[in-house]
């Protein structure tokens, strides 16, 4: 994965801001923007896992402002 701006850096700590969206159907949350998948196996991933993620949700969240 390419090396991030350090404002971009990502933790393993879960994104979840408590208000899920996948519980009212949607495939992606709007408020984490993880998939369900990744909301259910979070538990399960490593950390290595979860930064990919959560790196992945940080460059979606730039690109979109």
């Amino acid at each position: 994965m390419p090396s991030l701006p350090p404002q971009l850096e990502a933790t393993a700590e879960c994104p979840c801001v408590g208000h899920c969206t996948t519980a009212l159907g949607d495939d992606v949350c709007r408020s984490c923007l993880r998939t369900l998948e990744e909301i259910t196996r979070w538990p399960e991933m490593s950390d290595e896992e979860r930064r990919a993620i959560n790196q992945r949700i940080a460059l979606e969240r730039q690109t979109a402002s």
